[in-house]
């Protein structure tokens, strides 16, 4: 699966779902998060319908997609290649700071997510 292809079974998966045990264990059954992956992310989210914004290759191991929720909420989707390309995180970005307070203590200055 390149990381287009797995954007795109990510968001399927949650628009077909709809429930965060059912969207987790379809995700593991079809072998896709990386065993970095934090799982709370996904059991607290609350929507399930998103639209590619961009993606984005840091290095030649992780890319990342930005996403937007449906309710207007920007997310970030990472992946890491390891012998295949895994879900490695997915997070939302902060409401303390928006990504633009490096010593944030939300986010721990990611950005992306809480501490």
């Amino acid at each position: 699966m390149t990381p287009v292809e797995l954007v795109k079974f990510v968001s399927s998966t949650f628009k077909s779902y709809r429930n965060n045990t059912k969207i987790i264990e379809r995700l593991t059954t079809h072998d896709v998060i990386h065993p970095s992956f934090e799982m709370r992310y996904l059991i607290n989210n609350i929507d399930f319908d998103f639209e590619l914004e961009k993606i984005v290759t840091t290095n030649g191991n992780i890319v990342e997609a930005y996403l937007d929720a449906a309710d207007g909420s920007p997310y970030r989707l990472e992946m890491i290649f390891d012998g295949k390309w895994y879900l490695k995180s997915y997070l939302f970005l902060c409401q303390g700071c928006l990504s633009e307070d490096s010593t944030c203590l939300v986010c721990g200055g990611s950005g992306w997510g809480v501490l």
